[in-house]
């Protein structure tokens, strides 16, 4: 029984956390018109196996 009240308090407390966080708007992305930085992966495997190199 303990553990079931102590679960649920642990679940109100995040559930409190994530409300209170809610107030601003999501953003996900890079805005319209925004720039990227480079990427330069490490291949693995394949012929560029050992090399940074884009493979599209």
């Amino acid at each position: 029984m303990k553990a079931r009240l102590l679960m649920g308090g642990v679940v109100l407390a995040a559930l409190a956390l994530t409300v209170s966080e809610a107030g601003e708007p999501l953003k996900s992305g890079i805005p319209v018109g925004g720039n990227t930085s480079p990427f330069h992966p490490l291949n693995v495997t394949g012929a560029a196996k050992d090399k940074k190199h884009c493979l599209v």
